[in-house]
């Protein structure tokens, strides 16, 4: 799939886009199945989504997106009368996933090392540089974005424990720390609906497994495979999986393409290629970043 075309990804078609005032020209927000809505940034290459759940006493937001424009004002026209009520929780902490996250009062995530030390510091704009370089960008720099400023400012941060239940009323909604990509990486699911929110661990795109620094954490791929097991097993009513990049929903089989494929990956019995494209290497990635392609996705891995 080609990054950089003019017409909308396909995609997009099959839902229900909502009319918004408060987009600034960079969020796009679709209505999806279960009372969720979907804020996505379609104009920076990383294509990242988050979602507002609602209940019948409260919303929930996975991530707040990249932080290149502040989508608060967004959210609290989505959630209207909600937006008391609203709890913000992280799926992992890369950069885009918390960019607003300072725009909230408390962010909820894994209990990590790495957590706790971005929610305290933040993350400087060196390590970020290369996603504001204009390649990544679908059109022009949004307005009143400064490029060379970007970063993620420190935020207040709420531990979460494996197995915690979000109680929106009448729909609980399940932490579940599923560590692979990152070593902080969580999904929640959703009983009511059987919708499991995948994070960036289900989905059709390039996966990454090749972290290893303190500022993007580290990945493993062991811990991967072992994660979607537990999903397997924690989510026996799953129904759909609504993922973080590209197209918002995705069959639950994806979970056991994606685990044989990080197996083959495991025990070198996929093939793979030298990762050419800097343009999707991130910083301090490993010398040697191999790229194994499968049937609508790829993994990135490192050693």
């Amino acid at each position: 799939m080609k990054w950089k075309t003019p017409e909308p990804r396909e995609y997009y078609s099959k839902y229900e886009k909502i009319d918004v005032r408060n987009g600034k020209g960079w969020y796009e927000c679709y209505r999806l199945p279960g009372e969720v809505i979907a804020i996505c940034e379609p104009q920076h290459l990383q294509e990242v989504n988050c979602f507002l759940i609602f209940g019948e006493d409260k919303a929930l937001m996975l991530d707040t997106g990249m932080g290149i424009c502040d989508i608060q004002p967004l959210v609290r026209e989505l959630c209207g009368e909600y937006y008391d009520t609203l709890q913000i929780v992280n799926c992992h902490a890369h950069f885009d996933h918390t960019g607003c996250n300072h725009r909230f009062a408390k962010v909820f995530g894994s209990d990590t090392e790495l957590t706790r030390r971005q929610a305290e510091c933040g993350v400087p704009h060196e390590p970020l540089a290369s996603q504001t370089d204009a390649y990544m960008f679908l059109f022009d720099y949004p307005e009143g974005f400064a490029p060379e400023e970007y970063c993620i400012r420190p935020y207040g941060f709420e531990p979460c424990e494996d197995g915690h239940i979000f109680d929106l009323g009448g729909r609980n909604v399940e932490f579940i720390t599923t560590p692979g990509h990152t070593e902080d990486h969580a999904m929640l699911y959703d009983h009511r609906d059987g919708i499991l929110f995948a994070g960036d661990m289900i989905y059709f795109g390039a996966i990454y497994v090749q972290f290893e620094n303190d500022v993007l954490g580290h990945s493993n791929i062991q811990d991967y495979i072992e994660s979607l097991e537990k999903v397997k097993e924690r989510c026996a009513g799953l129904r759909s999986i609504y993922v973080s990049h590209n197209d918002f929903i995705t069959d639950p089989s994806a979970i056991d393409l994606i685990e044989d494929a990080m197996k083959a990956v495991r025990d070198g019995k996929a093939a793979g290629e030298p990762l050419q494209d800097e343009n999707f290497g991130y910083y301090m990635d490993p010398p040697t970043v191999t790229q194994y392609l499968f049937d609508g996705f790829s993994i990135i891995a490192g050693k």
